[in-house]
């Protein structure tokens, strides 16, 4: 057995760890995973947080949690992961195809461009995201319109929509975890007069990429390229931009979605940046630490959420938020259609 045999499957570390070790108990606490584990008790509860989120582990009375049966609950995931792979696999063979056709010499120039040089590139991307009209899919590191988030490629005050044009594209947004912590997991506001932006959550991005109305796909070099100039790959229609639409359609469905404000559930900011990083496997301390805050005021306003959810521990209160709305990401749903 690997080291990490439910890697595959998206868990993480911990919850990799912690899962045969909770099949092969009968029921124990977050105290006894963690000694077991040799990890810190936060880390063991957000373990279990986490298996209880893929329904493959439940709580019991006394804050013990147990195992449901793997056939029952491994068997969706693995089902699901082999879908994942049968994509990949077609992803891959689309890339294998346009790589033959570009490095073969024909019409490469049609299907990827190359910028060089700070000023062509960030007039390139004002262009891009100014010239959208439809949708933005956005892989950033961090949540695009909030402190910390400095990259012009994915999103920030260099590519803002004219003031003429009413709201903008819809931007679908998918961040990394670690990004969003540093950032406070603060929730974008939408206003009447911003475009709508979903966010969802995932452990890593696989690149930093914007798609443009499934039309036009702007990428940085790999990290480790490291070219001596600025560069940006800017991808036309192609099968190669085919295939990337799949790895963000792919990652979107898989990411979790970002708490913000709807009319279903009226919590304060404060409580849905704690629910956003709760439901992203956050810990308490990490949750602390991202909000400037102490560890008991994180677990005071959790128990606050538990109170009015009227529900009895953190695994209830996400089931709670996800019956009732709390993590709906689609600020269209309430919208009305735009006058043709």
């Amino acid at each position: 057995m690997t080291e990490r045999p439910f890697e595959a499957l998206g868990l993480s570390a911990d919850a990799d760890r912690a899962y045969p070790l909770l099949v092969a108990a009968r029921g124990v606490t977050p105290a006894e995973l963690a000694r077991r584990m040799g990890v810190t008790a936060d880390r063991a509860r957000a373990a279990c947080l986490e298996l209880a989120a893929r329904d493959l582990v439940r709580i019991g009375r006394g804050d013990r949690w147990y195992p449901v049966p793997p056939q029952s609950g491994l068997l969706p995931l693995v089902v699901r992961a082999e879908e994942q792979l049968r994509r990949s696999r077609e992803l891959l063979d689309r890339l294998d195809q346009e790589y033959r056709r570009v490095h073969e010499g024909q019409r490469a120039e049609e299907a990827v461009r190359v910028i060089e040089g700070d000023s062509a590139i960030r007039s390139r991307i004002a262009e891009a995201h100014a010239g959208a009209r439809k949708e933005l899919m956005v892989f950033s590191r961090t949540v695009p319109g909030r402190p910390g988030h400095s990259d012009p490629l994915t999103g920030g005050p260099d590519t803002a929509h004219p003031t003429g044009r009413s709201r903008g594209p819809r931007r679908r947004v998918v961040v990394e975890r670690a990004g969003l912590e540093a950032q406070g997991a603060a929730v974008p506001y939408t206003g009447p007069d911003q475009p709508p932006m979903s966010i969802r959550v995932t452990e890593r991005l696989p690149a930093r990429m914007v798609v443009a109305d499934r039309n036009l796909a702007l990428l940085p070099p790999a990290a480790d390229a490291r070219p001596p100039d600025p560069l940006l790959l800017v991808i036309r229609p192609s099968s190669l931009l085919e295939a990337l639409i799949t790895l963000f359609e792919a990652v979107w469905t898989a990411a979790v979605p970002l708490a913000r404000p709807t009319a279903a559930q009226p919590h304060n900011a404060l409580h849905l940046r704690i629910l956003a990083m709760l439901v992203t496997g956050s810990t308490d301390v990490a949750m602390a630490r991202a909000l400037g805050v102490a560890v008991r005021t994180v677990q005071r306003h959790i128990a606050s959420m538990q109170r009015d959810a009227g529900v009895d521990n953190r695994v209830q209160l996400v089931w709670h938020a996800a019956r009732h709305g709390w993590l709906d990401d689609d600020p269209l749903a309430t919208e009305t259609p735009e006058p043709s």
